[in-house]
């Protein structure tokens, strides 16, 4: 049995990385274990799988057809897993319940706590109301890291709600549904089998056997050894062809990239040319108006307004106040983010290395904005004297 784990949307669960442990526990029970990198996708590429896996992806969203070439595997008898996050459809950007809806499932917009049942951390919550069902044998509890609920119709079915002390509380985390002669399970956690996080339980390696067994029903019989050595080799040389088709294409259009940044660069130094020509007439003007001004008043008696035509100074002076206001405003969003990120790993959200990585991004910003600031005033100050 084949089992793809698609990469083409840009998934949080990757087979080298965050599934390592699950791809070695499949391959230690038969399954063939492959990374999907076809963009985009099509039925006559994801035929040969008998499972489909979606580990979560980021910010990026499945086109119509591709969603139709889904609900068409399932329908000939095709697996599908969906895996979601905190936060579902919406606080990933993508629209994994445009693909789960027609099957009955769809991941809502939440993030699970649980203060009493978890594994140190309300984000990390022990998930106890399971249903009887094959998926559920031999297991007590499943840990379920940083997830979602989901809503389901009544032509799917619930597997694991989160429980009484939980944040929402006895809300679906786990559904199945069947169509046409396939099967379809939404999980709202990719955590649950990432590693270091919900596969260092063994619950969650029990639930991971079972899942992919009761979505395996056998679409086609298995390739003999000869024609899955014939078609790995096939496979490769066009991954090849195809990486070095999107190597040139990427070459060249970061070359038009590059250039059209030139470009913009020597658009802009003409303009700042000649807004500095216009500034300095415009200097010149005020000035012999000013003089014109004095010199009508003091022969004619005849009182200009003069003084409604600012200095050089005084504009300046307008000027940097703009700039530190501005400066304060950015300064203080600034600030506001890291409380926010701060927040976010205090409750389990973000890992550790993306946190750290942000806080000291953000750490300079401030550091750059502060130093500007300072500059700006000390300039204004000067301009008073």
């Amino acid at each position: 049995m084949l089992i793809y784990f698609d990469q083409t949307q840009n998934e949080r669960g990757r087979l080298d990385t965050t599934y390592s442990e699950l791809r070695q526990l499949l391959r230690d029970n038969d399954y063939d274990v492959e990374a999907y990198t076809d963009f985009m996708l099509l039925p006559k590429e994801i035929k040969s799988a008998g499972i489909m896996v979606f580990g979560c992806p980021n910010s990026s969203k499945l086109r119509k057809a591709e969603i139709a070439a889904l609900k068409e595997f399932v329908k000939e008898g095709g697996g599908l897993m969906l895996l979601s996050h905190s936060g579902g459809d919406r606080g990933l950007m993508n629209n994994m319940s445009d693909v789960s809806k027609p099957f009955g499932i769809t991941f809502e917009n939440t993030a699970i706590k649980d203060d009493k049942h978890n594994d140190g951390l309300p984000t990390m919550p022990f998930i106890r109301d399971l249903e009887d069902h094959a998926i559920m044998e031999e297991i007590d509890e499943i840990l379920l890291p940083s997830g979602c609920t989901l809503e389901v119709e009544s032509k799917a079915e619930v597997l694991a709600k989160t429980g009484g002390t939980a944040d929402p509380p006895s809300r679906p985390v786990i559904a199945v549904a069947e169509h046409g002669k396939g099967r379809v399970i939404c999980i709202g956690s990719y955590e649950v089998f990432r590693r270091g996080g919900g596969f260092k339980k063994e619950g969650n390696k029990t639930f991971a056997l079972n899942a992919f067994s009761w979505l395996n029903r056998m679409r086609s019989a298995p390739q003999r050894a000869e024609d899955r050595t014939k078609n790995d080799s096939l496979q490769e040389d066009k991954r090849d062809s195809g990486s070095a088709a999107v190597s040139e294409e990427f070459e060249n259009t970061l070359r038009r990239l590059v250039n059209a940044v030139f470009d913009l660069q020597k658009d802009i130094e003409t303009a700042t040319e000649k807004v500095e020509r216009v500034e300095n007439n415009i200097d010149a003007l005020r000035n012999q108006f000013q003089d014109f001004a004095q010199k009508t008043q003091d022969q004619l008696g005849v009182i200009i307004p003069a003084k409604q035509f600012k200095t050089e100074d005084e504009n300046r002076a307008a000027d940097l106040e703009a700039d530190i206001k501005s400066l304060n405003a950015e300064l203080k969003s600034v600030k506001q983010l890291q409380d926010h990120i701060e927040d976010r790993h205090s409750s389990g959200a973000m890992p550790r290395d993306a946190y750290e990585e942000q806080a000291e991004k953000l750490a300079e910003r401030v550091k750059s904005l502060e130093k500007r600031t300072k500059e700006k005033k000390k300039e204004l100050e000067d301009l008073a004297k």
